[in-house]
């Protein structure tokens, strides 16, 4: 079983390791006193054995007499630089232990006064060479721990971090961390010495890398703050808890991660703007627009305005019934800035005129964020007037009450003005280059070398936040924002439940977020009635219901671009909207009813625009339009169309089938219609089929559905009510390109209990 480590875990037991060492060290410099004494013992006795008869005793004492005297000199002579306690110390042990032996040599070990001496004069000596080696170890320095096992650890690794002198003592212990104060030599050591020696601290105190933060100290520049904690307790997901403090006001902290102490992130995100940066599958997306914007949602006095023109719904579709206005094409993304940038001045002068310098809590305006998600997509399509328009909005919003949220891979000035860059605080998840690191960043994050790019694809949802309300122990150490899922669809699922929570559209607003905003309704409710085995509660109604909510819109941005532009054709819709050829078509027709846009000139497919760029009445009738969208669309919108590029205007002739044609249609017979439960076996037998293949995305129109869909008899109104079962037991998945929607096989679990189709797609086929 794995280790669960604590940080106080892991500075004890290094602490432990290097006690032991030490303790080993100390009591080795204490041995060698008494293995001279013995050395000499033994050295006396076999001088003695030789010499110790006559003639021989007699040069023997010569010679001994002459070397004492001699040793006891050079001792004297070598010692001169030590203090006199200590040079007289060592000359009287060389003069005492010569002399020893000059006796011992003459007289052998057996008389009293050589044992004697040897016992009480050289144990004697020996305890004294003892007494000043502990003495010269602890020196009086006051550097005793007095159990401080932090100060103990710093104290043997700070002369490899180039901090001799230093000092640390802990200030806090808790299970997750160790924080101490660290006491610099002053005037030869700064807290920036200390923060770039900070992985030589590391490796001298034996702890993983990414172990120690070390932070300035605001009072003190010969001070810095120290915390031990363990980097590995955030290297797995960790659940998103739920909202901080849900119908509190923004003013509060928002809880959005963990930091690698166990403390919360508690980030106040009012009064500056933030830019969040990150790599391709770094989780900026999920761990930066999700779990702040799902906190700011949660609260009373704030509004969401979104932009996405890159990612469609896939960052944040499932947050849209939480957002006051999502937009994911360049007309309504510009429609915004405009109307923004228009209604700052408002805002501002509102507050004046009751008395306030800035936004505060309970003054009665509504707190704005414009989160734009790939802004540099967005400020390539913008025109140099647009994008003025934006630099603006970033200058002046916090003054009005408001905040921008900038989303991008990677913000040097090739993507986003460096004016864009320099007015925002920093939140930067993982990235792949190195060079990267200082457009992600703060400056003094870039001091402490912080190290985002080592992060790899191990650890989605790690970031650095550096802003005005972070701490400042906290700012260059990696946190781990909330996942909402095992798995995307499980993620996806649950953000749309908790938008559903806090939708947009039940928040009371000031009147200048009311004109912007516009709230996506609530999905429709599942019908809680009982339904037969292998039915549905899915009426074809709600369907068509949401299938012209978002028509209507698609279709005001559509007339938007025509009368801006005086151009349509559906390849210019294509390119701007992003969205299939028939849906181009479809908006196309829908406009020539409503007398935007004529028919098409024979041969071609550029229509003229009926409604002049400067038109009083365009505004108001693209409103009309967000409002009413197009019943004729809606109606057909479920009704089986065998071929949707073939469109034709109300006024066009009727055109019979060719004979080639009514051959055809002769030939394939008259449908026979299956039983209900027959039919939906069939499909179900075809999307296992589907899933085998390794191809689970798929469309309501796709060639193979809709021969299977023929075999059962029935038109495309039931296949669409018989996916829409399907995706409410989450057999499916549905993502949506402006009208267009795509379903994937997610999980055929559901399915498993009923076995009468699981071969009966291949015998039909």
């Amino acid at each position: 079983m794995a280790r669960n480590t604590t940080s106080l875990q892991l500075v004890q037991d290094a602490t432990m390791e290097r006690l032991a060492a030490a303790t080993l060290s100390k009591v080795g410099v204490l041995v060698p006193p008494w293995v001279i004494l013995g050395v000499e013992a033994a050295a006396g006795a076999i001088s003695h054995a030789l010499w110790g008869d006559a003639p021989a005793v007699t040069w023997a004492a010569v010679g001994c007499t002459l070397g004492s005297t001699a040793l006891t000199a050079l001792t004297w002579a070598i010692t001169h630089q030590r203090r006199l306690i200590g040079r007289l110390h060592a000359t009287i042990t060389t003069a005492a232990a010569s002399a020893w032996f000059t006796t011992a040599t003459i007289t052998g070990l057996g008389t009293p006064v050589v044992n004697g001496a040897l016992f009480f004069g050289g144990a004697t000596l020996a305890l004294s060479w003892n007494i000043r080696t502990v003495i010269r170890n602890t020196g009086g320095d006051g550097e005793h721990d007095g159990g401080d096992a932090l100060g103990t650890l710093f104290a043997r690794a700070r002369e490899q971090a180039g901090l001799k002198g230093a000092k640390v003592r802990a200030t806090q212990v808790t299970d997750h961390k160790v924080k101490g104060q660290m006491q610099l030599p002053p005037g030869e050591k700064t807290a920036d010495d200390a923060i770039k020696a900070t992985d030589r601290i590391e490796s001298g105190m034996q702890l993983p890398p990414g172990s120690v933060i070390v932070a300035r100290d605001d009072d003190r520049a010969d001070r810095a703050h120290i915390t031990v904690s363990d980097p590995r307790a955030i290297r797995q997901p960790i659940a998103w808890p739920g909202p901080s403090h849900p119908g509190a006001s923004i003013d509060k902290p928002l809880r959005i991660g963990l930091y690698q102490d166990g403390d919360d992130v508690e980030y106040r995100f009012v009064g500056h703007h933030l830019q969040i940066m990150g790599r391709t599958g770094s989780g900026k997306s999920i761990g930066g627009a999700w779990n702040i914007i799902g906190e700011i949602i949660t609260r009373k006095d704030a509004a969401v305005f979104s932009i996405d023109i890159s990612k469609d719904d896939q960052t944040m579709g499932p947050l849209r019934e939480g957002l006051h206005r999502f937009e994911t094409g360049k007309a309504g993304a510009v429609e915004l800035i405009r109307a923004m940038h228009e209604a700052i001045p408002q805002r501002t002068k509102w507050l004046a005129d009751h008395g306030y310098s800035d936004w505060e809590p309970g003054c009665g305006l509504t707190y704005w964020y414009l989160h734009i998600e790939e802004i540099a997509k967005l400020v390539n399509e913008l025109s140099a007037d647009d994008e003025e328009r934006l630099g603006e909005i970033l200058k002046e919003m916090r003054s009005a009450g408001g905040s921008v949220i900038l989303s991008l891979q990677r913000a040097d000035y090739t993507q986003i003005p460096t004016l864009f860059r320099s007015q925002m605080a920093k939140m930067c998840f993982g990235l792949s280059d190195p060079d990267d690191v200082k457009y992600g960043v703060s400056a003094r994050q870039r001091k402490a070398d912080v190290v985002p790019h080592e992060w790899e694809d191990h650890y989605p949802g790690m970031a650095y936040l550096d802003a005005r309300s972070i701490r400042a122990t906290h700012y260059a150490m990696p946190l781990r924002t909330y996942t909402w899922g095992r798995n995307s669809g499980e993620a996806r699922a649950a953000m749309a439940a908790h938008a559903a929570i806090y939708p947009a559209r039940s928040k009371e607003v000031d009147e200048f977020t009311a004109a912007l905003a516009r709230p996506t309704g609530p999905a429709p409710a599942a019908s809680t009635a009982a339904t037969p085995a292998g039915g549905s509660g899915y009426e074809p109604q709600d369907e068509q219901e949401e299938f012209a909510a978002d028509f209507a819109e698609l279709l005001a941005d559509a007339a938007q671009l025509v009368i801006a532009t005086q151009h349509a054709s559906p390849a210019m819709l294509q390119r701007k909207l992003r969205i299939a050829w028939t849906d181009c078509l479809r908006l196309l027709e829908a406009l020539q009813r409503k007398d935007i846009v004529g028919p098409p000139a024979p041969g071609g497919d550029v229509r003229p625009v009926l409604v002049a760029a400067d038109d009083r009445n365009a505004p108001q009738l693209m409103e009309q339009l967000r409002a009413t969208g197009d019943v004729v669309t809606a109606a057909l919108a479920h009704m089986d169309d065998p071929d949707p590029s073939l469109s034709a205007g109300p006024d066009d002739a009727i055109r019979q089938p060719t004979p080639e044609e009514a051959d055809a249609l002769q030939a394939d017979g008259p449908m026979v219609k299956l039983d209900p439960a027959q039919a939906r076996q069939l499909v179900y037998a075809w999307l296992r089929h589907r899933h085998q293949t390794g191809n689970p995305t798929f469309t309501a129109t796709d060639d193979e559905l809709t021969a299977v869909r023929y075999k059962t008899g029935n038109g495309r109104g039931w296949i669409y009510k018989v996916l829409s079962d399907l995706t409410d037991r989450g057999v499916l998945t549905i993502t949506k390109s402006g009208t267009a929607r795509a379903y994937t096989i997610t999980d055929l679990s559901p399915l498993d209990h009923d076995d009468h189709g699981r071969d009966g797609y291949d015998r039909a086929a």
